[in-house]
């Protein structure tokens, strides 16, 4: 029985390795282009709704809509400044 137990304990082991390997390589590769909502662009730079609204319209940002909610790609916010 214990070897059985313990066969299942690397097996799961591994399992859980390969999952976090893939979560970081997953993670490197989003890592460049980053999505934000408005209110992390806000905090990025430390500016009013009011500016932010301002600048989202005259600004050449790239947007994605997911539903109701707009997101900002963080390097064209970057370059943009």
């Amino acid at each position: 029985m214990k070897i059985i137990l313990r066969r299942i304990e690397q097996i799961l082991q591994r399992f859980f390795e390969f999952k976090e390997k893939q979560m970081l390589q997953e993670q490197a590769a989003l890592q460049p282009d980053e999505w934000l909502d408005s209110l992390q662009v806000m905090e990025l730079l430390n500016i009013s709704p009011r500016t932010f609204y301002r600048l989202a319209k005259v600004s050449n940002w790239i947007t994605k809509q997911i539903g109701a909610r707009k997101y900002y790609l963080k390097s064209s916010i970057l370059a943009s400044q």
